[in-house]
Parts: C-alpha cells; sequence; structure tokens
C-alpha cells in the first residue's frame, strides 16, 4: 500500500468505517506450522524465533537473510542468503518473516518474487501455540462487538493530534484485517520508542524512573542516556530470574555515582499483592500466565509506593492490570507514562479509556514503533508538565 496523507478527524473516521466494513468478515486466524519451516531474517527476532520453535519441537531447516552472519543461529540453523535456498524450498515450504523492523509488504513482495508461495509473519504463526508459549504478538482482533466499536470510536475522537489518529488506525488495521497502512507523516520510528520527544522536551534532572519489565537494563541505560546521568531515582522492576540477573550485571557495571540511586525489585507488577503463575526463562517474552509452572510474588505499584515521575510499563499483556494496581500512586504523583498496548486486545480500547477516566488533565499521543501491529505505545503527558488545559472532552466510555 503506498503512503497515505495523516488523515484529519472526519477523513479519519471514514477509514474506521471502512475497517468496520471489511472487519465484519474476516476470517483471518492464527496458522500453525504444517510444513517444514525456514526463517526469513536471522537477527534478534530470528534468533527468539528459533528458541521459541525449539520448545515446540519444530525444526528450522534453515534461515535465510540479505547478509547472513557468519555464525549459525543458536548455534545450529545455518544460514543461506536468498538466491541460495532452493527452488522447491521456494515452493513447498513455509517461510516466516522475523523482520518489524521494516514494512512487513515489501518484505513479502520480494519473497514472491523469489518464489516462495507460503509466507507468514512470524508471529501470526507462533500465535497458533499461545496455550503453549507466553509469546502473544500475533493476536487477531477477531469480530468485534458493537460496544467495541463504539469505544474504539471513543478512543479514536480523543487522541490529542492527528499523528496519533494515523498511528492508531495503522494499529486497528493490522489488527483487524492484517492490513499494513502507512502514513506519510506518521512514520514508524523504531529508535525512539519510550522517548519520543514530547517525552525527552519534559524530562528534568531529579526525575524519578519506573522501568516495569526492565528486561536486562536496555530502557534504563536508554534513560541514564537521556538524563546525562541526572536523575534522583531508578525503580526497575523484572520478574523473570533470568533476566534479572541481567539486570544486575548492568548494574555492577555503571559507575557508583549511578548504581548507587537504582533499586533493582526482582518481582511483577500486577492489580493485587498475591503470588501468580508465571512463564520464565522466555527471555523479552517472560510473563504472568495462568497455568504457568512458576510462582511469582506480585505488588501493585500502590502497595510500592515509588514516587515516580516517568513511568514505562512494558509487561508483556499485563500492562492493564498493572495500571488498575497503581491508580492511587499514578493519581498521586501524575508521572509521565508510556505504556505497550499491543500484546493484547486491552490495546484497541480498554487502556486508552482507562487513562481518560481514571487520569484526567492528560494529554495522550499514539505511536508505532514497529510493524506488523507491533511496537504501539501509548504516551500519557500530564496538563500541567505540558503547560495549559487540552480542548478535548474526555469520551464516554460504551456501556
Amino acid at each position: 500500500m503506498n503512503e497515505l496523507p495523516v488523515p484529519d478527524l472526519k477523513q479519519s473516521l471514514q477509514m474506521l468505517a471502512d475497517l468496520k466494513s471489511r472487519g465484519r468478515n474476516t476470517n483471518l486466524r492464527p496458522c500453525p506450522v504444517d510444513r517444514p519451516l525456514v526463517l526469513y531474517g536471522a537477527g534478534n527476532l530470528g534468533q527468539l524465533a528459533a528458541d521459541l520453535f525449539a520448545r515446540l519441537d519444530i525444526d528450522v531447516v534453515y534461515a535465510v537473510d540479505r547478509q547472513p552472519p557468519s555464525d549459525p543461529i543458536n548455534g545450529r540453523i545455518p544460514i543461506v542468503e536468498p538466491d541460495s535456498a532452493p527452488l522447491a524450498d521456494r515452493r513447498d515450504f513455509m517461510i516466516a518473516v522475523c523482520i518489524v523492523t521494516a514494512p512487513y509488504e515489501p518484505v513479502r513482495d520480494f519473497l514472491e518474487s523469489m518464489g516462495w508461495r507460503h509466507i507468514y509473519p512470524v508471529y501470526d504463526l507462533l500465535q497458533a501455540y499461545a496455550d503453549r508459549l507466553p509469546m502473544r504478538n500475533g493476536w487477531f482482533a477477531g469480530v468485534l462487538t458493537d460496544d467495541d466499536w463504539r469505544n474504539i470510536e471513543c478512543v479514536l475522537r480523543g487522541w490529542r493530534d492527528d499523528c496519533s489518529r494515523a498511528a492508531y488506525l495503522q494499529f486497528l488495521a493490522w489488527r483487524l484485517v492484517r492490513a499494513e497502512w502507512r502514513f506519510s507523516g506518521a512514520p514508524v520510528s523504531i529508535g525512539d520508542r519510550y522517548f519520543i520527544e514530547p517525552v525527552t522536551s519534559l524530562l528534568t534532572d531529579h526525575e524519578c524512573f519506573l522501568d516495569a519489565g526492565a528486561w536486562h537494563g536496555v530502557v534504563s541505560q536508554r534513560f541514564v542516556d537521556e538524563t546525562g546521568g541526572s536523575f534522583s531515582r531508578i525503580a526497575a522492576v523484572e520478574a523473570d530470574p533470568r533476566n534479572a540477573e541481567r539486570l544486575c550485571e548492568w548494574k555492577s557495571k555503571l559507575p557508583e555515582t549511578l548504581a548507587k540511586r537504582i533499586d533493582i525489585l526482582q518481582t511483577a507488577l500486577a492489580e493485587k499483592n498475591a503470588g501468580q503463575p508465571f512463564a520464565e526463562g522466555f527471555d523479552m517474552a517472560s510473563r504472568l500466565q495462568s497455568g504457568a509452572p512458576h510462582i511469582v510474588r506480585t505488588y501493585t505499584l500502590d502497595e510500592l509506593d515509588i514516587p515516580v515521575t516517568f513511568a514505562k510499563f512494558h509487561l508483556e499483556g499485563g500492562e492493564l492490570n498493572a495500571l488498575e494496581g497503581g491508580a492511587r500512586t499514578l493519581q498521586r504523583y501524575r508521572p509521565i507514562i508510556a505504556v505497550t498496548v499491543y500484546h493484547n486486545s486491552d490495546g484497541l480500547w480498554r487502556i486508552p479509556l482507562w487513562f481518560w477516566h481514571c487520569l484526567p488533565e492528560y494529554r495522550l499521543l499514539f505511536r508505532m514503533h514497529g510493524w506488523c501491529g507491533t511496537g504501539a505505545v501509548l504516551y500519557a503527558l500530564p496538563n500541567e508538565r505540558v503547560g495549559g488545559k487540552p480542548p478535548t472532552v474526555y469520551p464516554a466510555k460504551a456501556s
């Protein structure tokens, strides 16, 4: 699809009506692996996908990459250039696209031109095994109810700017009908997730940063860099033991003047203080998951009572529960907030409407930092830090 101009509100509503019409007839669903599997892309996502397919006892025959690294993926899966893949494989094998840092459709078109016939986004394949894996990035919105559509329209009307509406429509188009909409004035930005200019322009030298879902410390390090080391405190929350170990390693390498202001909490944020099942050992995909074999201690943000001024939530689908468990703290300290909304259908309207109804006098922005419906982040900026009051009238939730 060619790039579209950023629509105004009236045009956005027309595009939403188009999606609603197309969504009524959708029959999209996850696709299980039913023939030999090849990966396209040998970067971080390709390596993660190879590990996840191995856990499912699904063999990956090889990987294809335009610039293949010298070492096999995970030490065992060979990597070849596109021209080296046998023609019979291109006709008969499945190929999973393991790239979300570039548009999907040009990659698909390139592979089709090479003779590949069974091409899928890798997350769509993994979604077929959602009962065995914590990874849920390939979810489909399915057929929505009339209340869903009314709430989605409320959200569309409530974004602060046209760029947010364009990004939200792009997110909806992928989740509803797997269409890749692109807007010339609302680019997918890969390198500034959580640190878009409207956020960084508000940061001071005394921020208290909550890094919920801290993984290996990548985002906390980015926060250190963005502030030049001038901040009050970082509270890095990570539940997975292996990730927490890497997080501690990151902290141990920092100068003492920085490290002494960083607290690592090995726990999970949730809607209640309890022990909850947790799928651990899945690297960045580890998460709270019903039926998982491990139990972690969860706390509400209200229980931890961190005087947060900038909060980032990336919890693999647990974001809404964590927000609900921290409502009083967020209302009290009114931080800048960045929250991922692409791990489940809460991002369609429940999380945006939670903000509008629980945190008034905030400006809400929406940005895409990845393709294939991934990397969607809601940003909430308190009015008193931006200046002035928004003209937006907060929409009412459909009953």
